[in-house]
């Protein structure tokens, strides 16, 4: 129980001493699916709590509906930061802080650990503000803004691990992860959606494989080529596989299209979807191949078995957890460099094998069996 004053009005504490609890998890896609364990966490730790969370406005949908948190706070913060001297700008900014310290927080955990949500944290008015140490946080000045640091340890190697140290830290610091879950609600209008493109696209084949070739990075991305390969590949061993070919921006698609064509077989390329029902195709598919890419993390949370590519970042640190999840890092000894360009892009892409790929996810599918 912390020992630093009474619970604020508001909402009525209970034995863990809080009332209202606010996340800061911000942006990116693939963070805010990796921090999405820390509500189920706090509500076994804290399940008289209420429970918002403070999030970047183009990742909202994710959160909507989750039956853990009472409020999803949705900040333009692009927005904002492009246009900060319109006059509209300053009024929406204004309005979002007063609705934060509206809801009297008993204190708010900053698992982002940068400037932006360093700010976020303190503009919420919690008088507890919990955080990264400097051995956790993304960007010193962030240590300005919170009051209560805590400590990572050695085992804090996944970013999960690391966001529910800061969750944790006042219940006493330990966590379970094996027992907690990350959820993607999705409403029947969601599913029913999946269900058509899947029916349109792959009607008939198993088992279904979803593949996102996309991600931001140059230095994370596969050829086309490569998964192409690899479809081929579980072609031979499962003749029915089915391919969705999912993407997020005009070039992605293109890509798709062109995987598409290399492979064959029944599959197709999927239409433009919500966030949501991007999560439902994944949960309808069951499987599902990536690089490090957002996508493949809300696959991951929406209960598909994964396979990924690591090249740039670190698997150990990002890939899916679990006995259902498989990663691939490249294996140069400059792996994980955290470049966005390399000379030595090239080797490291051939130095990763579609067919170890292939492997992979096939000893997931091989395991339903």
């Amino acid at each position: 129980m912390i020992s630093d004053g009474p619970p604020r009005p508001g909402a009525t504490a209970g034995a863990s001493g809080f009332g209202r609890l606010l996340i800061v998890k911000l942006s990116a896609l693939g963070d805010v699916a990796h921090a999405l364990p820390i509500v189920d966490y706090l509500r076994r730790s804290a399940p008289e709590a209420e429970i918002d969370w403070a999030v970047d406005v183009r990742f909202a949908p994710l959160l909507a509906g989750h039956p853990g948190l009472r409020r999803v706070v949705a900040l333009d913060i692009g927005l904002w930061r492009r246009e900060w001297q319109a006059a509209r700008t300053r009024r929406d900014v204004a309005e979002a802080v007063r609705s934060l310290r509206a809801a009297r927080y008993d204190a708010a955990f900053d698992v982002q650990g940068n400037v932006k949500s360093g700010i976020v944290t303190f503009l919420s008015g919690a008088p507890l503000r919990f955080g990264f140490g400097r051995d956790g946080v993304r960007e010193a000045p962030n240590l300005v803004f919170t009051n209560r640091k805590a400590r990572l340890l050695p085992i804090d190697v996944h970013i999960t691990q690391k966001v529910l140290r800061v969750a944790s830290a006042p219940f006493g610091g330990a966590f379970d992860l094996s027992v907690l879950r990350a959820f993607v609600p999705t409403a029947p209008g969601d599913d029913a959606r999946a269900a058509a493109i899947v029916r349109d696209l792959v009607g008939g084949a198993a088992p279904l494989l979803a593949v996102h070739a996309g991600t931001t990075w140059v230095t994370k991305k596969m050829d086309p080529g490569y998964w192409a390969e690899a479809i081929r590949s579980l072609r031979r061993r499962f003749p029915g596989l089915g391919i969705l070919l999912t993407w997020g921006t005009e070039n992605e698609r293109r890509e798709a299209e062109g995987i598409l064509g290399m492979a064959g077989g029944a599959a197709g390329v999927a239409p433009r979807v919500t966030l949501k029902e991007l999560a439902a195709l994944y949960r309808a598919c069951g499987y599902m191949m990536a690089p490090d890419t957002g996508p493949l993390h809300v696959a991951a949370a929406a209960g598909a078995k994964t396979v990924s590519v690591f090249r740039a970042t670190d698997g150990n640190r990002n890939a899916p957890r679990g006995a259902g999840h498989r990663f691939l890092q490249a294996p140069l000894p400059c792996t994980a460099c955290l470049r966005k360009r390399c000379d030595q892009d090239a080797a490291c892409r051939a130095s990763l094998s579609p067919e170890a790929a292939a492997e992979a996810m096939a000893d997931l599918m091989d395991s339903r069996m």
